[in-house]
């Protein structure tokens, strides 16, 4: 959501975290980063790799 404007407040509330910093930790891991690690590990993702 943050990827997408959303305000970390916002974000803080839809996940009833009570500190702000609770929050922050989930919005360090960049899009970007997060589709290389599923392309990397997730089987759906491996098995459309060709394996020749």
């Amino acid at each position: 959501m943050p990827d997408n404007s959303a305000y970390l407040r916002h974000v803080q509330k839809m996940l009833a975290h009570a500190d702000i910093s609770t929050t922050q930790i989930y919005i360090h891991v960049s899009r970007s980063k997060l589709a290389d690690v599923h392309v990397k590990s997730h089987p759906s993702a491996l098995s459309n790799l060709s394996i020749f």
